[in-house]
């Protein structure tokens, strides 16, 4: 069975980490934002609560980017599809010189016959 070449890559990998993390970032600077506006609104003090969301959203968010970053700087090379072309097109020069030399074997019979035809005429 044929594999789907760059499926699954390192860059897309890469690229689909960096996504979650930034993502997580988001979630956990909205929750932040949720805590700090619960505290002002005098529902509790939940500062303490806020500050720790900020800080791992700030985390997430910047590590996302430095692996985005990362993976955007990276140029895509396919690993597998090089060699497998070379080699298809090997295979195809091989069938294609073979199918030559069996053309002109039958074209020199054609013509030795269309000579001897002429000959008997």
């Amino acid at each position: 069975m044929a594999e789907q070449s760059g499926v699954w890559d390192g860059r897309r990998r890469a690229v689909t980490l960096g996504m979650t993390s930034n993502v997580i970032g988001a979630v956990a600077a909205a929750g932040a934002a949720i805590a700090a506006w619960l505290s002002t609104t005098g529902q509790g003090d939940f500062t303490q609560w806020a500050l720790i969301l900020a800080g791992i959203g700030g985390v997430f968010v910047a590590k996302g980017t430095v692996i985005l970053a990362i993976a955007e700087s990276r140029p895509y090379v396919p690993h597998d599809g090089t060699a497998e072309l070379r080699q298809s097109i090997g295979a195809f020069e091989s069938r294609l010189s073979s199918r030559h030399k069996a053309m002109a074997e039958r074209l020199e019979q054609l013509e030795a016959e269309v000579a001897h035809l002429r000959v008997r005429s």
